[in-house]
């Protein structure tokens, strides 16, 4: 029997910061009442490959991946920019992503309302 499946009322919000402010992200979202999230330990490279031959080019990252509704995806992206300097050039990034649909048995799982 196949299950029916519905568009889903959230996004994924991932920001990726430098090492240890993850946490400063972390505090954020849960202050706003966002607590479906993991921190990620990422690594990455700058654009030189000379430094990157030194050994100097490796960009410790922390990935923060959250849940959160639509209606206030936008609200939370501008307020991360905002108070976690993001603008600011290699500062870090946050985006979203809609998952293309999900099972009624996940937003169940998820404790949301569907």
């Amino acid at each position: 029997m196949a299950r029916k499946k519905m568009a889903p009322p959230f996004e994924i919000m991932i920001s990726i910061v430098d090492r240890g402010d993850g946490e400063k992200v972390a505090k954020l979202l849960e202050q706003n009442n966002i607590n479906h999230l993991v921190i990620l330990q990422g690594i990455g490279t700058t654009e030189s490959e000379l430094a990157e031959l030194f050994g100097f080019g490796v960009v410790e990252r922390d990935i923060v991946v959250s849940l959160i509704d639509q209606e206030r995806s936008k609200a939370m992206v501008e307020l991360l920019y905002t108070d976690l300097n993001m603008g600011i050039e290699h500062s870090g990034c946050v985006f979203t992503i809609s998952p293309s649909s999900a099972t009624l048995d996940l937003l169940n799982t998820l404790n949301m309302e569907n």
